[in-house]
């Protein structure tokens, strides 16, 4: 079926393709099962987190609201959206999301785990966060070091074409940042070791240092 509809963007685990002008369907492209990502979104989103609406979940399949508007990365890297503003609103929809009562259960506070500017998208109806794959609880301190920790790694990747904006929009977050970015910084450079499967964290050595203000 995928074949015959619009592909809207592709990531390194899935595909986004379009269903129509109000949903989208988001397609693993292998094995998994995206339950519990639709119920952790569908219970934000009841407490009045902003994330797209999600209509089924099958398997490795998940179709949900499609949202129209450019990602916040992209608004800042055309001018539309300034630094200053990005880094509030990005420090405000982790605090917001800190925020929420603990899932049923859970041991700790909701967390993203992936809140950057290309996951979050510029709509009419406001900032919207996408990509709920990595999504868990723990501690907040570790999703905000996390976020901080993303950003730094843009900055410091000379040929990324936003680490100019990325490392300005660093230092405003930081600023700003619910929490403690750096208490669990260790934890977060290990969490996104396992995210991009590396074996040793000599890649990530370059943004830890500029978080630091080592370099």
């Amino acid at each position: 079926m995928s074949s015959d509809l619009e592909l809207l963007a592709s990531g390194n685990e899935a595909d986004v393709y379009a269903l129509d002008e109000c949903r989208v369907l988001r397609r693993h492209r292998w094995m998994t099962d995206v339950s519990g990502e639709a119920e952790l979104m569908a219970y934000v989103g009841s407490l009045g987190y902003p994330v797209p609406e999600v209509y089924a979940a099958r398997g490795g399949d998940l179709e949900m609201e499609r949202l129209h508007g450019p990602t916040m990365a992209v608004a800042m890297a055309e001018g539309r959206v300034p630094i200053g503003e990005s880094a509030t609103v990005l420090a405000d929809l982790l605090r917001r999301l800190h925020d929420l009562p603990p899932l049923p259960g859970g041991t700790g506070r909701i967390l993203h785990l992936d809140l950057h500017p290309e996951n979050v998208m510029l709509t009419g109806r406001g900032p919207v966060v996408i990509d709920w794959v990595n999504a868990r609880d723990g501690h907040p301190d570790l999703d905000t070091g996390l976020s901080a920790l993303i950003l730094a790694m843009v900055a410091t990747d000379g040929e990324h074409v936003w680490s100019a904006p990325a490392g300005e929009l660093l230092d405003a977050f930081l600023a700003v940042a619910p929490g403690d970015p750096f208490r669990l910084l260790d934890d977060a450079v290990r969490v996104r070791m396992r995210q991009l499967s590396l074996d040793d964290d000599g890649s990530l050595a370059p943004a830890v240092a500029r978080m630091l203000g080592e370099s």
